[in-house]
């Protein structure tokens, strides 16, 4: 993932929040992923105009978490949410 990169949410997932945690259905794949608050949120992020770096800003601010471990905790989460297809890389506008 390069600075330039947004996540975007992909599809037409369905999502039914519960009160721990919240269920994704991505009817692309056939499959359903649980997220915790967390996973959520950064999903929820994922508009394709917000980078990354700009998450985990947010996250750390939200936390009170070393802006180190919000990254690593982003980087983790895109990672697993690109892995289930829930997220793709869309090109910044380059400013």
């Amino acid at each position: 993932m390069t600075d330039d990169q947004r996540p975007l949410r992909q599809g037409q997932a369905w999502v039914r929040r519960g009160s721990d945690d919240t269920a994704v259905f991505n009817p692309d794949t056939g499959t359903l992923h649980m997220l915790n608050p967390s996973a959520l949120a950064i999903w929820e992020l994922c508009d394709g105009e917000t980078t990354a770096e700009e998450m985990a800003v947010a996250v750390s601010e939200l936390t009170g978490v070393s802006l180190d471990a919000a990254e690593s905790d982003v980087s983790a989460a895109l990672s697993q949410l690109e892995t289930a297809g829930l997220v793709r890389f869309a090109m910044g506008s380059g400013s």
